[in-house]
C-alpha cells in the first residue's frame, strides 16, 4: 500500500467487532487515579452494543486511563493535554478512534461533552456530531489537521507502505517511537500507544510492542519519577506438536489450553516497598482465565494461587516475587480463549491510598506456531496425526550430513494472518532414554537466538541448522540416547515465544 501526502493508511490492530461474550468484572471510573489540579472532565455516550470501554490516551505524556462505560455513558476526570479516543471491545481491542475533521488527535483544555458518538462499523471509527465542532474545548492539534478526502483505513494490520520501508525492516529508536513530541511518531494520526507500526517502516514486527508502557499517575513527581522506570509486559506463549498443525495456515484449530500469557510488572526495589498490591483492571474477557503453575526462577513473596483456580478469585491480583535481584509483580495465566493484541491495565495501590494505572499492549498474540517446511531438504508432510514421521512414536531420522537442518513459515497473529517478524530462532534440545527424560534442562542452539531479518513483503522461510554429531547422536554427556525432541522455537523481545516439537531418533 504506498502512501502519499494526500493519502495515509493506519497499521492499527482494528477489526471488525466480533459479538462479545460477558465482560469480566471490572472497576467503575472511580478506580482512575484521583485528578490533580486544573483537571478536566471529557464525558460522552455511544450506543454501539459492543463497545465495553473508552481509552483516553494522553499522547505527550503517554498517559493512559480506561474507562468503563455505564449504559454506553462515559466520563472520566483527567489533566489538560493531547488526547486520542478510542473505543475498546470486551477484550479491550481497540475498534475505532475518535475522529473529527480528518483528526484524531485533539487539545483538551477545559470540559468537554462530546455528546453521542456514532461508531462507524465500516471505517472502524468513532465520530463526533455535527454540533460538536462549534465546542472549543475539542480542537485538532495543528499537526493533525488534514484535509478530510484523505484516506484512513483503521481496519489495516499493516501498512505495506515501499515509500517509506524499502520493503525492508529498519531500526527502531525506541526513544523517539515513545517519547516523540506529539505522541505520533510517524505521523499516521493513530498515536503510538495504539499504534502496531509506531516506527511507519511497513512492517508489522516484535519490536514494536517492546515496553509501550503508559503511566496514569497524579502524584507526587518523586513517586512518578519511579513509577516511569517500572516495565509492563504481557506476552503470549504457544507451543504445540507437530501433530497438532494442518496444510493450511498452520494451525488446524483454536489452541486455547495451548496457550498460556505472562503478566510483570517490574518495579525498582524502592518503590515496592511502597505499594501495598497491584491487580489488573478492565479485565479483558480472554484473560478471565484460570492460573498456570508458577515458573522456578521467581521466589514469591506473596501467595500465589493455586494452580487452575479462577484467578478472578483473587482479585486478578499479581503477587509480589522476587527475580535475580528485581522486583516483579507476575503471574502466568491460562486463557478463558483464544487470546487477541489488546490493551492491559494494572492499577499499582499504594500504602497512603494512592493509586497509579499502568497499561501495556499485548501487541500481538500467537494464531500459529512456525510450520514446518522442510526437514534435511526434503518436504515436510502436513497435516500430520499420531505415528507420522516426527511425531513422538515415530522419531524422525537425524539423518547423515554435518547439521539437522528445518525450514518453516513465520507465525501468524490473529488477524488477517500476518506474519510475526523480528523474532529469534532457537532450537531447544532434549533428549531421552528408554526410562525417560535424560536432561530436565534444555540445551538452547543457538544459545542467543539468531535474529529474523527477513524482507517483508518477500519473505525467506526461516532457518535453523544444529550440529548433528554434537545433539543428535546416540551419547549424551555420556548417556545411552532413545530419543531426541527438537522444539523449533521463536521467542520475541518481550518473552514471548512459540514453538513447534519435532521428534527424531539417533
Amino acid at each position: 500500500m504506498s502512501v502519499s501526502p494526500r493519502k495515509l493508511s493506519v497499521a492499527l490492530s482494528l477489526c471488525a467487532l466480533l459479538p462479545l461474550v460477558a465482560c469480566a468484572p471490572a472497576p467503575s471510573t472511580s478506580d482512575a487515579p484521583p485528578a490533580s489540579d486544573g483537571a478536566i472532565v471529557v464525558k460522552g455516550r455511544i450506543s454501539s452494543p459492543g463497545a465495553k470501554r473508552m481509552l483516553l490516551v494522553e499522547t505527550k505524556s503517554n498517559a493512559v486511563t480506561p474507562v468503563d462505560l455505564q449504559d454506553g455513558a462515559f466520563s472520566a476526570s483527567v489533566p489538560k493535554g493531547n488526547y486520542a479516543i478510542a473505543l475498546l471491545d470486551g477484550n479491550n481491542q481497540p475498534q475505532g478512534l475518535l475522529l473529527q475533521n480528518a483528526g484524531t488527535i485533539f487539545e483538551l483544555t477545559g470540559d468537554i461533552d462530546l455528546g453521542g458518538l456514532t461508531w462507524n462499523a465500516a471505517a472502524n471509527t468513532l465520530k463526533t456530531v455535527s454540533a460538536l465542532q462549534t465546542v472549543s474545548a475539542l480542537k485538532t492539534v495543528s499537526a493533525y489537521q488534514i484535509a478530510s478526502d484523505d484516506e484512513v483505513d483503521f481496519r489495516d494490520m499493516v501498512s505495506l507502505n515501499p515509500e517509506a520501508s524499502g520493503n525492508r525492516l529498519q531500526p527502531i529508536d525506541l526513544g523517539k517511537v515513545f517519547n516523540s513530541g506529539t505522541g505520533d511518531f510517524d505521523e499516521d494520526r493513530v498515536p503510538d500507544f495504539l499504534d502496531n507500526d509506531n516506527n511507519a517502516n511497513g512492517v508489522f514486527d516484535s519490536l514494536e510492542g517492546l515496553d509501550p508502557s503508559a503511566i496514569a499517575f497524579n502524584g507526587d513527581a518523586a513517586t512518578r519519577a519511579e513509577l516511569a522506570k517500572s516495565r509492563f509486559v504481557v506476552f503470549d506463549n504457544l507451543k504445540l506438536q507437530a501433530t497438532e498443525l494442518s496444510q493450511g495456515d498452520g494451525d488446524a484449530k483454536p489452541h486455547t489450553d495451548k496457550h498460556v500469557l505472562a503478566l510483570h510488572l517490574h518495579v525498582p526495589t524502592p518503590l515496592a516497598g511502597q505499594i501495598s498490591g497491584v491487580a489488573l483492571v478492565g479485565v479483558p474477557n480472554f484473560l478471565d482465565g484460570s492460573v498456570v503453575e508458577k515458573a522456578g526462577q521467581y521466589a514469591f513473596s506473596e501467595p500465589y494461587p493455586a494452580r487452575d483456580t479462577a484467578w478472578s478469585a483473587s482479585g486478578y491480583k499479581l503477587p509480589l516475587a522476587d527475580q535475580g535481584g528485581q522486583k516483579v509483580y507476575s503471574i502466568w495465566i491460562r486463557p478463558k480463549t483464544d487470546p487477541t493484541s489488546s490493551v492491559v491495565t494494572c492499577r499499582v495501590s499504594f500504602k497512603d491510598g494512592r493509586t497509579a494505572l499502568v497499561s501495556t499492549r499485548l501487541f500481538y498474540a500467537f494464531n500459529t506456531p512456525p510450520r514446518i517446511l522442510t526437514v534435511n531438504g526434503t518436504a515436510f508432510a502436513l497435516p500430520q496425526k499420531a505415528g507420522d514421521p516426527g511425531s513422538e512414536t515415530n522419531p524422525l531420522s537425524a539423518g547423515t550430513g554435518e547439521d539437522v537442518t528445518i525450514t518453516a513459515d513465520r507465525p501468524k497473529t490473529t488477524a488477517h494472518g500476518v506474519p510475526i517478524l523480528g523474532l529469534g530462532v532457537q532450537g531447544q534440545i532434549f533428549t531421552f532414554d528408554a526410562k525417560g527424560q535424560i536432561n530436565a534442562t534444555p540445551v538452547l542452539v543457538p544459545a542467543v537466538p539468531e535474529r529474523d531479518m527477513g524482507a517483508y513483503p518477500q519473505l525467506n522461510p526461516l532457518e535453523l541448522a544444529i550440529d548433528r554429531a554434537k545433539y543428535f547422536g546416540s551419547k549424551f554427556e555420556e548417556k545411552d540416547v532413545e530419543r531426541i525432541k527438537l522444539d523449533v522455537t521463536l521467542v520475541g523481545p518481550n518473552g514471548d515465544n512459540t514453538a513447534v516439537q519435532l521428534w527424531f531418533k539417533p
